[in-house]
């Protein structure tokens, strides 16, 4: 195993041993023994739940230095787990001590404190609002967080907004052969909705809100893609073709790394591993074939390497006719 894999595989037991750490402790804690003895439960249930949390936040470091800010997030959140996640005589025990909750709101506020200083110093130095918000919450959290956002605001509102065409820039559409595909997805999605809430409503009201709540998101996600596709064109600027498709892809190739521009000669050309296949639903009609490998980044932040770049036009005979000019 290389160096690079041993600190994923390390990064991602201390991101998913906490939880699952938390989650028995708190089972642990609504155990018939933790009723019967709710002092020692709850002095098990906040030296698991801070222990787990802190070593976590340790093992992510490379240098297993975290910051003092670091751990006082990682008592913080504890402090939280601690003070709504028990029930029944453990919770009891906990807040029948005044200074223990004392101890844990301060711990609370005090990292609120610190952390809401250092965001409004990054947001006064010209730092964005994720760069601002990761001062409080994880940064993976805040970045998930805002990109659930735009796609709430553009499946909702932007309903007259333009295509976004830099000026210079000579948009292609490829929306029109998906479209047809998604708004029947889209129906489909309505009707399985509207049945599956009815009969799941016979069975548990509570689950049938639950997934009528997904199901509502999902279809927001599906005219958010939608819209996208509209809105995000293929773009060929001064510097390379920018190929984009919707939400989910936006690679800008330069003209110098394209070695060629073909279409597909086979399915296993198209499904490649080294290949960025941004045809949705379809057979790619153009495909840049190029002089050495790019990095590209997934629609999950996930980087890999790419040699070949596929994707599909309404009208390939312009875009081609307008690529020669400036190439």
């Amino acid at each position: 195993m290389s160096a690079l894999d041993t600190v994923l595989s390390r990064r991602t037991l201390a991101t998913l041993a906490p939880p699952f750490a938390v989650v028995a402790a708190l089972a642990f804690a609504a155990s018939g023994w933790a009723a019967a003895n709710p002092g020692i439960a709850a002095l098990l249930l906040c030296w698991i739940v801070a222990d787990a949390l802190a070593l976590g936040t340790i093992a992510k470091h490379e240098a297993r230095r975290p910051g003092a800010k670091a751990l006082l997030g990682a008592f913080a959140l504890a402090s939280l787990v601690l003070l709504i996640g028990p029930r029944g005589p453990v919770r009891d025990a906990i807040m029948g001590v005044p200074a223990v909750p004392l101890a844990l709101g301060l711990t609370i506020f005090s990292y609120l404190g610190w952390s809401g200083r250092k965001a409004w110093q990054v947001r006064r130095g010209g730092g964005s609002m994720e760069d601002a918000l990761a001062q409080v919450l994880p940064r993976p959290l805040v970045a998930l967080a805002l990109a659930e956002a735009r796609v709430l605001h553009l499946a909702l509102l932007s309903w007259r907004r333009p295509a976004d065409v830099p000026e210079g820039a000579i948009g292609f559409a490829y929306h029109r052969y998906l479209a047809p595909m998604i708004w029947v997805l889209l129906a489909l999605q309505t009707i399985e909705l509207s049945v599956v809430h009815l009969l799941v409503m016979l069975w548990s009201p509570t689950v049938a809100w639950v997934l009528l709540a997904l199901s509502v998101w999902g279809a927001l996600w599906i005219v958010a893609l939608l819209k996208s596709l509209w809105l995000r064109p293929v773009l060929l600027t001064d510097k390379g073709v920018r190929v984009r498709a919707g939400l989910l892809i936006d690679v800008l190739v330069p003209f110098d790394r394209i070695a060629a521009v073909r279409g597909p000669s086979d399915a296993a050309e198209v499904k490649a591993k080294t290949t960025l296949n941004a045809a949705l639903l379809a057979w790619p009609d153009i495909v840049f074939h190029l002089h050495e490998p790019m990095r590209v980044s997934g629609p999950l932040g996930r980087e890999r390497l790419v040699d070949k770049v596929a994707f599909k036009l309404d009208d390939p005979a312009a875009f081609h006719e307008q690529l020669g000019r400036l190439r």
